[in-house]
């Protein structure tokens, strides 16, 4: 396991573990932990336990990805999915670094980032048919042709825009209640602030160069984002919370 492992455990320790509680848990298994201040240093813990091969590390390895699986599940069970947009991206990655540990294996690199240029409409169904997770799509303009590129999703799907008038198409009511008629679980919210394009599922996060929607008018291209990635999750969740929903 490699340098994108350690930057996953770095961002899942902070979001599930205050400074004590981790503290206590790594002097269960003898492994001393540094601060930066008043907050524990993340970064350094989880290069430790990473790139060290010492019997207490791995245990405590081992112990902390079991325990960040579970909060993380659990957090997605006991909210609505509209709200965990950061905990869906972090569950597949997790999973990843548990089955990677499992099998003791030699360096990995996790997740090595894929770009993708679509230039017609086609390319884009294949792209969003490879979700296995909820599909969150940050957008400046909804309209027909957005719809049609998410029509072999099989699961929930969020798309957030701005209130700007143009960012919904003329006749979207109508587009909407099409779609919806035999589509998975789906919630439109918008938003005062929105500007660029993202999009997320299976732990993944892409920007966007333009709207979905303007695929048959323009080549979309998609640049998947790798270090920003759970800073970006979190913001996208904390818009959606304050995003106000669309309402047919």
């Amino acid at each position: 396991m490699g340098t994108k492992a350690i930057e996953i455990l770095i961002d899942a320790i902070k979001e599930y573990y205050g400074n004590y509680e981790l503290e206590e848990l790594c002097n269960q298994f003898n492994v001393d932990v540094d601060y930066l201040g008043v907050n524990l240093n993340h970064v350094k813990l989880a290069d430790k336990l990473i790139k060290t091969n010492d019997h207490n590390h791995r245990k405590l390895l081992s112990r902390l990805l079991q325990d960040l699986v579970q909060r993380c599940n659990q957090r997605i069970l006991n909210t609505t999915w509209e709200s965990n947009v950061f905990d869906e991206q972090m569950q597949p990655q997790l999973k990843k670094l548990q089955l990677l540990l499992s099998k003791d294996e030699g360096p990995v690199k996790i997740a090595e980032p894929k770009n993708y240029r679509f230039k017609d409409k086609s390319e884009a169904v294949k792209f969003f048919s490879n979700a296995k997770t909820a599909v969150t799509i940050v957008d400046t303009q909804l309209g027909s042709s957005t719809f049609d590129c998410l029509e072999k999703i099989q699961h929930p799907i969020r798309l957030m825009t701005s209130r700007e008038p143009q960012a919904l198409v003329d006749g979207f009511d109508a587009i909407f209640k099409s779609y919806c008629s035999s589509c998975p679980e789906v919630e439109i919210r918008r938003h005062v602030m929105v500007h660029d394009r993202y999009i997320f599922f299976n732990g993944r996060c892409w920007l966007a160069s333009a709207a979905v929607d303007l695929i048959e008018t323009k080549p979309l291209n998609v640049i998947e984002c790798v270090d920003a990635k759970a800073a970006i999750a979190r913001e996208i969740e904390r818009k959606w919370r304050e995003a106000e929903k669309y309402l047919v």
